[in-house]
């Protein structure tokens, strides 16, 4: 037996392998669970590193960048965006890795970059249509910001919109996630000590959170976007090359029309009839104004293209299958030419 080690924040015993486990769902870690099975065909054991202690273990695969040396050879996931994990952009610790699994196109012209979006479950079961959802616009987030000042950060404008409803249409407006009970996140570094002190103030002083819209943690996003017509799905950050993740993917699912802003080429990828552009809109008033004018013969095209493109070649890049696939098979090849 093969054995190889995933090293994913500080989880052990193998947790991250486990259905139901991790954020969003329990989808979060859906992937890893099949990446473990993947390898087992292939002879290969794939576990957290406490699991693998006495065992001669033939590669690492970190899920983003470390400071930390591997002790074998050793394959990076980029996860996170270089805007919220740096490492993940420093040549110096990435020339650590045989191979750089990342939609970061700003990495192509290395030998060891290979091109991987973030993994999606991808279905296209029965939707409800326009009459049968509920609520008008949700917006599923973490009251953060990023720990650097940066223009391209989308989260300004996400509080932006949750400030104009707030004043202007609270019944149609659904924000959940954690955190909202605390004031707006601020950016940099004096922004992340500002959330500390608010977080030891929350211990010490019960408030309650002066925003209407909040609706709490949210345990099943999935079910929630089933019930909703549109919904807020922008990136943390716009205009990286190549930086799709779980947000509109998610809305899919449920065939729910997202409001999306993402990377500059994002038709090269997803088709514009799937979505909303949110770059069209200079106001959360226009934006407003526009999904309003939607009815039920409208909105069903936006559900027909999405259905089409998640039945597509175009989608399969997106997909779990994907992911595992090309990680799998180029860890194995690669071990098998050495």
């Amino acid at each position: 037996m093969i054995y190889g080690s995933i090293h994913c924040l500080k989880y052990q015993k193998n947790e991250l392998f486990f259905s139901g486990k991790g954020s969003n769902s329990g989808d979060f870690f859906l992937p890893y669970g099949l990446l473990r099975e993947s390898f087992l065909k292939k002879g290969i054991e794939l576990n957290t590193p406490d699991l693998n202690k006495g065992k001669k273990v033939s590669f690492e695969l970190h899920v983003n960048a470390q400071t930390r040396r591997p002790q074998s050879r050793a394959y990076v996931y980029l996860f996170e965006n270089p805007l919220i994990r740096p490492l993940n952009s420093d040549i110096s610790v990435l020339n650590q890795y045989a191979k750089w699994f990342t939609w970061d196109d700003e990495l192509s012209s290395s030998p060891q970059f290979i091109k991987l979006f973030y993994p999606n479950k991808i279905n296209s079961d029965s939707w409800n249509n326009f009459e049968q959802r509920s609520k008008f616009l949700v917006l599923v987030a973490r009251n953060k910001d990023l720990n650097i000042l940066d223009s391209r950060s989308l989260i300004p404008l996400r509080q932006e919109i949750i400030k104009w409803y707030e004043m202007n249409a609270t019944n149609d407006f659904y924000l959940y996630g954690r955190g909202w009970d605390q004031p707006f996140a601020v950016a940099g570094r004096w922004g992340k000590l500002f959330g500390q002190l608010q977080k030891i103030k929350s211990l010490l002083i019960t408030s309650r959170t002066p925003l209407k819209t909040w609706k709490g943690p949210i345990e099943n996003k999935i079910q929630l976007l089933q019930q909703a017509k549109f919904c807020i799905a922008h990136e943390n950050c716009r205009n990286l090359s190549g930086y799709i993740t779980e947000k509109i993917f998610h809305c899919f699912r449920a065939g729910c029309v997202p409001i999306y802003i993402g990377p500059k080429e994002i038709y090269e990828f997803i088709p514009p009839e799937c979505f909303i552009d949110g770059r069209l809109f200079n106001t959360p008033q226009e934006m407003d104004n526009f999904l309003r004018s939607i009815d039920k013969e409208i909105y069903q095209k936006y559900q027909d293209a999405i259905r089409q493109f998640l039945l597509s070649e175009k989608a399969k890049p997106f997909s779990e299958e994907y992911f595992v696939e090309k990680i799998v098979n180029t860890i194995f090849n690669d071990l098998s030419a050495i």
